[in-house]
C-alpha cells in the first residue's frame, strides 16, 4: 500500500479508486519491474487475482514474443532506459497482440507504455482488451498536463500531433470551400497546406478532361515547368507514368523508384532530370465512380509512402472531390444560365438579355418575334418514348438554325417552344420568314429508322407596334401561336388585340378552375340511360358541372378543354370517378335500385399508368363490383390509342368495368377497333339521332350501328333522344338503350330518388307510345 499511497500523491488527478475501476486494464510497476498495482480490468484480461501478481516481475504478463526484448525482464538498469528501449516494451502498440491468460487460453489485447514523470523513472504497463472501445481511453488521454505527467509514449504524442495537423488541414480546406476562392486557388491552397505538413514530398493536382481524355493542370506549382509541360495535355492511359495510369485504372498507382518502374518508361528521363525519383498517384472520383482528377506526391528519393502520407492523401482525396463537385456544379449552373442543355441553343435567360440589349441599342428598329411550337410532339413521346422526342427536337433545332441568317436569333424557351427574333423585320418579311420556318420543320426527321414529317404552329408579334416591351411582345406572339394551334396547326398567325383579350379571359378562367378543383367546388349531375323496350333504368351517366360564384355556370365543353390545356384533367378525372362511386354506394345504402354509373374520361386520363390500380382501389373502398361502373371514352380518343394505352384498357376491363365508346360515328374510326379493343358498349352520337327522322341516310346509319352492336354482342346507347318520334324510330330498329331529355335532363344527386320514384309509378307513359309504333 505504500507504493499506492506514493503514487496517489504523485498526481492528484489520478485517484486510485478511479484507476481501480477503469475500463482498461492497468498495471503499475516500480523501477525494478515489479507489479504494485493491478486493477479489476487487468484481472479480467489475464485471469489472475490481484494478490497473485502484486510483487512479481511483470515480464510474465507480456506476450512471449516480446519478453526477450523487454527491458524489465532483461535486467537493464532504469537509468539506462532510452526512447528505443521504452518503445520495445510496447513494440506492438496500436496493434492487437495475443496475451496468455492464467488458464492457458489466449485473448487479443493492445499493449501500451506509460511514463510518469517530472523526470521520474517509474514505468507503467497499460494493457487493454480489444473489446474496450477507444472512447474509454479518452479520460486518460485528457490527463496529460503541463506539469510533465504523461500517459502516452513520445511515439503516440507524435502521432496525435500529426492527426491534429490533418484535422486542421481538413478544417481549413472546408472553410476555403465555403469561401469565394476559385477552383485554381483551392488547388494551390490545398497543396500548400499539405507541403507544410510533409515538406519532404511535392504535392501535385491534375484534372482529367473527360471529353479529350487528357491530363490537365490543376496545381503543380511545386514541380518544375520543364516537367509539367511534358505531362500536361498527355492522353490518359496505361504506361503514362503514375498519374495517367491511375486515371486509366481508377486505382492508386505507387512508383517506388521511377528509374526502374516500367510505367515510367516514356517519362523516366524527364522525371529523373528534375530529381523526381518516386511518385504516388491517387484517383479522385465523382459520385458516379468516374475519375475526375489525380492527386500525386513526388519525392526526391526512391521510397514508399509512409502511414502519414497515406492518411493525408485519404483526407485530401475527399476534400478534392468536394472541390471538383463544387466547380462542376458552378460550371453546369453557368451553362444552364446561358444555354439549353438538350439543343445547345440559347435559353430563355439568354434570350431576354439579347432582346433587352437590342431594344436599348436600336429602340426604333423594327423587329419580328416568332413563337414556334412543335405540333403533337407528345404523340412521339407517348409512342416512341421521350428519348425519340428529344432527338426530334435536336433535329428540328438544327434545321431551324440552318434556315436563319447571321444576326437572326434562335432560342429554345421551354419544352417544344422555340423563339426566333429577327432584327429589321417588316410585316411582309415576317410572313415570308414564317413560311420558311414551317418548311424547315416539315423536313422529315429520322427517329430510330422511322422517317416522320413534323409540323409547327407559329405566332408572330411585331415591334415597334404599340411601343410594347419585351414581355408583352413575347406573350403576344405566344397567344398568336395558340390561335394557330387551335386552328389545326402547321400554320402561322399574327397577333391582334382581340386575341389578347381572349388570352386574358382564358388565364382568369384557368385560375378559377384550379381553385374550384382545390376547393371541391365541382359537382356531378346524373342523366338516366333507360331500356328502350320497357323504360327500366340501365345506368346513370355522371356529368361534371361547374358553377363559379363570380363567373356563373361554365359549360362543360369549355372547362373540360381548358383543364386539358392547363394540366388539370387528371385531377378532374380522379375526382369524378371517386364521387360517382361514392354516390352509387350511398344510393344503394339508401335502398335505391341504381344498376350502375358511367363516367366520362378524357384521352389524357388514359396516359396515367396508375389508372387501373386507382379503379381497383375505388371498387374495394366502396364495396362495388366492376360491372357497377362504366367508363366512357370518345371515338377520337379510341382512334389515337397507343399500344401502351390499349394495354391499359385491357387491364381496366379485367376488373369487370365496362368500356363505352362515346360519340360513335363522328370519328371515322375503323370498325376493327371494336373487335381489337375490349369495348362493351357504343353510343350513337346525338347528331345522328336529332336528324334521323328527316334524313333516310342517317336512319340507315343508325340501323347499321345497332345491327353491328347486336352482332358483336355490344350494348348500344342512343344519345340525345328528345322526341317521341325519335324514340319510336329507335324502338322500330330495336335499339337497346336510350338517353336524352325525353326521359330526363341531368339531375343533381339529391333529385335522383324522386325521379326513380316517378319512373316506377308511370314508366309506361312514354314507352307505351313508343312500343305502339312497332
Amino acid at each position: 500500500m505504500e507504493k499506492e499511497e506514493d503514487f496517489g500523491t504523485c498526481d492528484e488527478r489520478l485517484p486510485l479508486a478511479l484507476l481501480g475501476e477503469a475500463a482498461v486494464a492497468m498495471v503499475f510497476m516500480d523501477q525494478d519491474g515489479r507489479i504494485y498495482f493491478f486493477n479489476r480490468a487487468s484481472e479480467r484480461l489475464w485471469g489472475y487475482g490481484r494478490s497473485e501478481v502484486v510483487g512479481r516481475d511483470a515480464g510474465f504478463l507480456l506476450p512471449a514474443a516480446l519478453r526477450c526484448s523487454n527491458p524489465l525482464s532483461g535486467g537493464i538498469p532504469p537509468e539506462e532506459y532510452g526512447h528505443e528501449q521504452a518503445e520495445a516494451i510496447c513494440s506492438a502498440q496500436g496493434r492487437d497482440v495475443r496475451v496468455a491468460r492464467k488458464d492457458g487460453s489466449y485473448v487479443h489485447a493492445v499493449m501500451a507504455q506509460v511514463r510518469l514523470g517530472d523526470g521520474g523513472s517509474l514505468l507503467v504497463g497499460l494493457c487493454r482488451g480489444v473489446q474496450c472501445e477507444e472512447v474509454h481511453l479518452e479520460p486518460w488521454k485528457r490527463l496529460q498536463g503541463s506539469d510533465g505527467c504523461q500517459l502516452w509514449s513520445p511515439h503516440e504524442q507524435a502521432r496525435q500531433a500529426q492527426e491534429q495537423k490533418i484535422r486542421e488541414l481538413e478544417r481549413d480546406m472546408l472553410a476555403a470551400l465555403t469561401s469565394g476562392m476559385s477552383f485554381e486557388e483551392l488547388g494551390r491552397y490545398l497543396c500548400q497546406l499539405v507541403h507544410g505538413i510533409v515538406p519532404e514530398v511535392l504535392p501535385s493536382l491534375m484534372t482529367v478532361d473527360q471529353d479529350a481524355g487528357t491530363l490537365q493542370e490543376w496545381f503543380m506549382g511545386f514541380l518544375s515547368e520543364g516537367y509539367t509541360s511534358t505531362i500536361v495535355g498527355h492522353a490518359v492511359g496505361e504506361g503514362v507514368g503514375s498519374c495517367g495510369t491511375a486515371a486509366a485504372r481508377g486505382t492508386r498507382v505507387l512508383a517506388y523508384d521511377i528509374a526502374t518502374d516500367p510505367l515510367w518508361q516514356n517519362f523516366r528521363s524527364v522525371a529523373l532530370a528534375h530529381s523526381l525519383h518516386a511518385c504516388w498517384s491517387y484517383p479522385i472520383k465523382r459520385r458516379d465512380g468516374s475519375v475526375a482528377a489525380i492527386f500525386s506526391f513526388y519525392s526526391h528519393e526512391a521510397r514508399w509512402p509512409s502511414a502519414l502520407h497515406e492518411r493525408i492523401i485519404s483526407a485530401c482525396v475527399h476534400l478534392c472531390a468536394l472541390a471538383i463537385e463544387r466547380e462542376e456544379s458552378r460550371q453546369q449552373m453557368a451553362k444552364l444560365v446561358q444555354s439549353d442543355a438538350l439543343t445547345g441553343l440559347p435559353n430563355r435567360g439568354r434570350l431576354h438579355d439579347y432582346v433587352d440589349a437590342l431594344l436599348r441599342r436600336s429602340p426604333e428598329q423594327e423587329m419580328g418575334f416568332f413563337c414556334l411550337d412543335i405540333d403533337r410532339l407528345q404523340d412521339i413521346n407517348a409512342t416512341l418514348g421521350h428519348v425519340a422526342g428529344d432527338h426530334a427536337l435536336v433535329q428540328i433545332a438544327n434545321a431551324l438554325q440552318q434556315t436563319l441568317k447571321s444576326g437572326e436569333f434562335l432560342s429554345r424557351a421551354e419544352g417544344d417552344l422555340f423563339v426566333i427574333v429577327i432584327p429589321g423585320c417588316t410585316i411582309r418579311h415576317a410572313a415570308a420568314m414564317a413560311e420558311r420556318l414551317l418548311a424547315a420543320v416539315r423536313a422529315p426527321v429520322n427517329l430510330g429508322g422511322h422517317q416522320l414529317s413534323m409540323s409547327a404552329s407559329i405566332g408572330i408579334s411585331h415591334y415597334p407596334d404599340g411601343k410594347l416591351d419585351r414581355d408583352i411582345l413575347f406573350n403576344n406572339a405566344k397567344n398568336a401561336m395558340y390561335r394557330a394551334k387551335q386552328a389545326g396547326g402547321d400554320a402561322y398567325q399574327f397577333f391582334s388585340p382581340e386575341m389578347n383579350q381572349l388570352a386574358r379571359s382564358r388565364l382568369l378562367l384557368g385560375a378559377a378552375l384550379k381553385r374550384a378543383i382545390a376547393n371541391n367546388a365541382l359537382t356531378l349531375a346524373y342523366q338516366p340511360q333507360v331500356y328502350t323496350a320497357n323504360g327500366q333504368l340501365h345506368c346513370m351517366e355522371a356529368l361534371a358541372r361547374w358553377n363559379d360564384p363570380k363567373l356563373g355556370e361554365i359549360p362543360p365543353g369549355r372547362f373540360i378543354n381548358l383543364a386539358e390545356e392547363i394540366g388539370q384533367i387528371d385531377a378532374i378525372g380522379a375526382w369524378a370517378l371517386r364521387e360517382a362511386c361514392r354516390q352509387l354506394a350511398q344510393w344503394r345504402l339508401d335502398g335505391l335500385d341504381v344498376p350502375a354509373v358511367a363516367v366520362n374520361l378524357s384521352p389524357f386520363n388514359f396516359r396515367n399508368r396508375d389508372l387501373p390500380d386507382m379503379l381497383a382501389g375505388l371498387l374495394k373502398e366502396f364495396c362495388l363490383n366492376g360491372t357497377d361502373l362504366t367508363i366512357e371514352i370518345t371515338e377520337s380518343a379510341m382512334m389515337a390509342m397507343t399500344p401502351e394505352m390499349q394495354d391499359l384498357l385491357h387491364r381496366v376491363r379485367q376488373l369487370g368495368i365496362g368500356l363505352s365508346v362515346d360519340d360513335f360515328g363522328t370519328g371515322f374510326s375503323s370498325l376493327s377497333n371494336l373487335v381489337n379493343l375490349p369495348v362493351t358498349e357504343v353510343k350513337i352520337d346525338r347528331s345522328f339521332i336529332s336528324r334521323s327522322q328527316e334524313d333516310p341516310r342517317l336512319q340507315a346509319l343508325v340501323a347499321s350501328v345497332i345491327g353491328i352492336g347486336r352482332s358483336l354482342g355490344l350494348a348500344v346507347v342512343a344519345e340525345g333522344v328528345e322526341t317521341r318520334g325519335q324514340c319510336e324510330l329507335l324502338v322500330a330498329y330495336r335499339c337497346p338503350i336510350s338517353q336524352g331529355y325525353l326521359f330526363s335532363r341531368p339531375l343533381p344527386a339529391a333529385d335522383v330518388p324522386a325521379w326513380l320514384k316517378q319512373l316506377e309509378e308511370d314508366s309506361g307513359f312514354v314507352f307505351q307510345r313508343c312500343q305502339g309504333a312497332e
